[in-house]
């Protein structure tokens, strides 16, 4: 709703600028309204770039299988072998090395540090998706030296 207020005080203050009725004779007015409209434009482009980024971290999180998305091992019961492997983005065959690259690799895409000037939503998102990695990491990396 705000992004829809704030595209209307944009075109208000446009048209007021560019109208020849003022409240002012003097160009003062006019200048302020600019400024008031530029910082609109700033804002719908911060809250743009705010979404661009939640979109990118949020495309980062899916393991890479089309849409399908991995969720939080208490969400849909234990983890199990098939869920981990998921999860990292492997295969049942990836050696040791393999898994602790993706591990890693996943890690530093999603870690909250990373995202720690970002929304609530997303940082939470962030140490959802970090327990899910360290829980799968560790089951993958026991069922493998067993």
């Amino acid at each position: 709703m705000t992004k829809y207020l704030n595209y209307v005080w944009i075109i208000l203050l446009a048209i007021y600028i560019i109208s020849p009725i003022d409240a002012n004779p003097l160009f003062f007015d006019d200048l302020i309204a600019a400024a008031v409209m530029f910082y609109f434009l700033y804002k719908n482009a911060k809250h743009k770039q705010q979404q661009q980024q939640y979109s990118d971290y949020h495309r980062q999180s899916y393991t890479g299988h089309g849409s399908q998305q991995h969720s939080t091992a208490g969400s849909q019961g234990p983890l199990t072998l098939d869920k981990a492997y998921r999860i990292l983005g492997i295969n049942a065959e990836s050696s040791l090395d393999e898994i602790h690259r993706a591990y890693k690799e996943k890690m530093t895409k999603s870690h909250p540090d990373k995202v720690s000037h970002l929304r609530e939503e997303i940082q939470e998102r962030a140490k959802e998706l970090t327990l899910e990695l360290n829980e799968a990491y560790e089951l993958v990396k026991r069922y493998k030296k067993a």
